[in-house]
């Protein structure tokens, strides 16, 4: 198989749920931001316009805009319509997927250079009503709830989930408060420190008659003024559980994307690339489960690479919930007996701090994950998620700026 890497990223500011970016449909945010990688990487300039043969994208809670949204996204972004467009719905994983499956392509020879990546926008999601009521009966169109499991006991809301892990491996909500704390900790010094914020792509708000436009690029969610005692005040969600909104991410607006080609491509055109795609994985849990799916994809991904826990030098684990990635950790040292070095786990925060729009959060720490093992030097990173409905995908890379 062909040698893949990673060249160059970028995502938008990651919006609160009705904040600055409140206007703009996944389709719109991802079009934004495709143009903006295209711009800050130089791809068309150095290989043509078509250099791009294909991006692969997804999102947990469709779009308002298109039933076709990758597809939209690359018209809207300026692409030629050669460039293939794959949608992957992998739910909070659908970023992690589609940069998977943009690596065996690329890797299996059907196309030389990718874009993967993911986008949402909960500002605007769409809902549901049912089109087959029968008229003749008088009554209103019924709303849709989606479900993510057939079964009654295992279609439980990600809270009750998050509390689910919280009671199987006995985490406190001392504990969840205190991962919480210390992801809001961790972004705010990687933002002092520089090590993130320059993969951000402005994003310009019309202004009105009389205002000026608004230019976002700064993160909305991140609440760097939290503390353990402001975070024991809040109430647990269901009574007698461990999660809040102090320990939980947000529902949130953006998008984020990675530039993946062949190492001969990016030799040919002048890249220095960041990393090496070296194995994904994904697997399948019991839905109830859910949460705790990465740790056993990810394991599945250090067995398939031939690498171990120790190898890894940065762990990067969606923040859905601190009782969730607390839980992660326990299950993947239970199974395999080994000690996970927490000063490597998210170490510059994570969505608890900057936030969740679903589809996108896979590209954003993978950008996180290459940015600090070039900082520190380290050899491989684990990007990993849950999937809702008892799935979990990860992906393994390796320096190349060490």
């Amino acid at each position: 198989m062909r040698e893949v890497v990673f060249v160059d990223f970028a995502r938008t500011a990651f919006g609160k749920r009705g904040g600055a970016l409140r206007g703009f449909s996944g389709t719109e945010l991802g079009a934004l931001c495709l143009k903006g990688l295209i711009e800050k990487s130089g791809i068309w300039e150095k290989g043509g316009n078509e250099a791009v043969n294909a991006v692969f994208a997804g999102s947990a809670f469709k779009d308002k805009l298109s039933s076709a949204p990758v597809r939209y996204m690359t018209q809207l972004a300026g692409f030629p319509v050669s460039t293939e467009a794959h949608q992957v719905e992998m739910q909070c994983g659908s970023a992690i997927t589609s940069i998977n499956h943009a690596a065996f392509q690329v890797a299996l020879g059907y196309t030389d250079v990718a874009i993967a990546g993911g986008v949402e926008s909960h500002s605007t999601r769409p809902v549901f009503l049912s089109s087959v009521t029968d008229p003749y009966k008088a009554l209103a169109p019924q709303w849709i709830t989606m479900r993510l499991a057939p079964e009654d006991e295992q279609n439980i809301p990600m809270v009750a989930a998050a509390d689910l892990i919280a009671d199987i491996w006995n985490i406190s909500r001392t504990e969840c408060d205190e991962f919480a704390l210390r992801s809001q900790q961790r972004l705010a010094a990687a933002y002092a420190s520089g090590i993130i914020g320059d993969e951000i792509i402005p994003v310009t708000v019309p202004g009105g008659k009389k205002a000026p436009d608004i230019i976002v690029n700064k993160d909305e969610h991140p609440k760097p003024d939290s503390t353990m005692e402001g975070l024991s005040r809040l109430r647990t969600v269901y009574e007698g559980g461990t999660t809040t909104a102090g320990n939980a991410s947000g529902m949130n607006d953006g998008a984020a994307f990675v530039l993946m080609m062949t190492a001969e491509k990016a030799k040919e055109l002048g890249y220095e690339p960041y990393a090496r795609w070296v194995m994904g994985a994904d697997i399948g849990v019991e839905p109830r489960l859910v949460l705790n799916a990465p740790a056993k994809s990810n394991l599945k991904a250090l067995r398939l690479a031939g690498l171990d826990i120790a190898d890894m030098d940065v762990w990067e684990c969606n923040e859905a919930f601190a009782a969730q990635n607390l839980g992660v950790i326990k299950e993947m040292e239970q199974l395999t007996g080994k000690t996970i070095d927490q000063e490597k786990w998210n170490p510059n925060g994570g969505a608890i701090a900057i936030g969740h729009p679903n589809g996108a959060s896979g590209a954003r720490i993978t950008q996180f994950c290459m940015k600090q093992l070039e900082k520190t030097g380290g050899r491989y990173g684990i990007i990993s998620s849950c999937c809702g409905g008892g799935q979990g995908t990860t992906t393994i890379i390796e320096n190349l700026r060490r």
